[in-house]
């Protein structure tokens, strides 16, 4: 009888699923919705950037660009916003991963097709660094270089809506 109260116990504690905060730290699901990139910060030696992120897009096309995330598939896409004339609006499936450190915490991410296989034949991915995450707010950190200078772009989302449909 004792053996079947601590697997009922056990069952009953794993069945729960991921909470959405391990140790106060908001986890993958709070990605879950629909973010807008609402600022964009550059970080490094002083000067003018010029940033190429992810191999699409300058970082201007980015502002105001929308970020969908699905937690439990990890698809999800994003559309750059025109914010000027060299930037077009388009959009971009991609498949992500929550990657979590005991210092850091990531997405990585992959463009992928409507059926989820990657399109990059060199089998590129990306990874943007979270500094922070609430259920509403959210501020990454991509790495890059420009002219052989290393610099990182901040971005800061807001969730618009909890809501995803690709």
């Amino acid at each position: 009888m004792k053996k079947i109260l601590l697997l009922f116990t056990a069952v009953l504690l794993f069945s729960c699923g991921a909470r959405k905060t391990s140790n106060g730290i908001p986890g993958k699901k709070t990605l879950k919705g629909t973010w807008t990139v609402s600022n964009i910060d550059f970080y490094g030696n002083e000067g003018t950037y010029k940033a190429f992120m992810f191999d699409y897009a300058d970082s201007a096309c980015f502002k105001n660009s929308d970020w969908m995330f699905i937690p439990n598939n990890g698809s999800g896409k994003f559309t750059t916003a025109a914010s000027n004339s060299s930037c077009e609006v388009s959009t971009s499936r991609i498949h992500w991963t929550y990657f979590d450190t005991e210092s850091n915490r990531y997405i990585q991410m992959k463009f992928v097709d409507n059926k989820n296989r990657r399109t990059d034949a060199a089998n590129r991915g990306y990874r943007i660094k979270i500094k922070s995450l609430t259920e509403t707010t959210m501020v990454t950190e991509v790495d890059v270089t420009s002219n052989g200078n290393p610099f990182t772009v901040a971005m800061t989302f807001n969730k618009t809506s909890d809501n995803v449909k690709l």
